[in-house]
C-alpha cells in the first residue's frame, strides 16, 4: 500500500504540484497582495527573488555558491542520463551517470553544508532567514547525501535499471511500483525525498530558477560601480 502510494500516486502529485504551482504562483503572486488575480507582471514581486544572503560575507560564500549550482546543474544532467540509461538499458548511459552524478553530488553537497552553516553561524543572516531557507537547505543536504552514499560507498549505481523503467513509466500512465519494491531502502527514501522536495519547490523561493529564460536574459543592463569609482 505504501509503495503504491509513495511510487504511484507520489510522482503525480509532484507533477501537479510542480508545475500547477508554479504557474499558479508565476501568474497570480500568491505569497503577496496579488493573490488570485491573474497578472503576468507579478512574477517580479519581491517575494519571487533569492532574498540573497550575499551581502553578508560575501567571500566566503563565493566559491559555496558556484559550488552549489554547479552541483545542481551536474546533477540534473546526470540523472537524467541515469533515468534515459536505465530503461533503454544503455550500460554506458548509466555508468555515465555515476561518475557525474558523483561529481556533481559532491559539490551540491558542498555548497548547501556551506550554506546552511553560514545561516547559523552568522547572527545577521539568522536574523534575515526564514523557516523555508533552511527547510529547503536540509532537504538539499538529506537528498544529496543519502545519494553520495549510495553511489560512492554502497556502489548501488545500478539501481538506474529499475528506478529508469519505472520513471519512464509516470510518463506513460504506467508507473510499475514493482520495480522499486526491490530497491535498498535509502534509495526509496532518496527518491521519496526528492519528490517530496520539487512538490514544495513552487511554494520557496527557488522559484527564482525559472526567472533565467524569461526576465534574467532580457532584463536591462545592471551599471555596476565600485566604491573607489563613486569616489572620485
Amino acid at each position: 500500500m505504501l509503495e503504491n502510494f509513495f511510487f504511484v500516486a507520489l510522482p503525480y502529485i509532484t507533477l501537479l504540484l510542480f508545475v500547477g504551482g508554479s504557474l499558479y504562483r508565476a501568474f497570480t503572486g500568491a505569497k503577496t497582495a496579488f493573490r488570485g488575480k491573474l497578472d503576468w507582471s507579478v512574477r517580479g514581486d519581491l517575494m519571487w527573488t533569492t532574498r540573497s544572503s550575499g551581502f553578508f560575507g560575501r567571500a566566503s560564500i563565493g566559491p559555496a555558491v558556484l559550488c552549489l549550482h554547479w552541483g545542481f546543474f551536474i546533477l540534473l544532467i546526470g540523472h537524467v542520463a541515469g533515468f534515459i540509461g536505465g530503461a533503454t538499458g544503455m550500460r554506458d548511459w548509466v555508468e555515465f551517470f555515476r561518475w557525474v552524478g558523483m561529481f556533481g553530488g559532491i559539490l551540491l553537497l558542498y555548497g548547501v553544508t556551506w550554506a546552511f552553516v553560514r545561516r547559523l553561524s552568522s547572527a545577521q543572516l539568522t536574523a534575515m532567514s526564514t523557516r523555508e531557507d533552511l527547510i529547503v537547505l536540509l532537504f538539499l543536504i538529506a537528498i544529496t547525501a543519502i545519494g553520495l552514499y549510495q553511489s560512492a560507498v554502497k556502489l548501488a549505481f545500478g539501481a538506474s535499471f529499475d528506478v529508469g523503467p519505472w520513471f519512464a513509466g509516470i510518463f506513460t500512465f504506467q508507473p510499475d511500483a514493482a520495480l522499486i519494491a526491490g530497491a535498498p531502502l535509502l534509495v526509496k527514501t532518496h527518491m521519496v525525498l526528492a519528490l517530496t522536495f520539487f512538490a514544495y519547490l513552487p511554494f520557496t523561493k527557488l522559484v527564482h530558477a525559472f526567472s533565467y529564460p524569461f526576465s534574467y536574459a532580457s532584463r536591462p543592463p545592471i551599471s555596476v560601480r565600485s566604491i573607489v569609482g563613486l569616489k572620485h
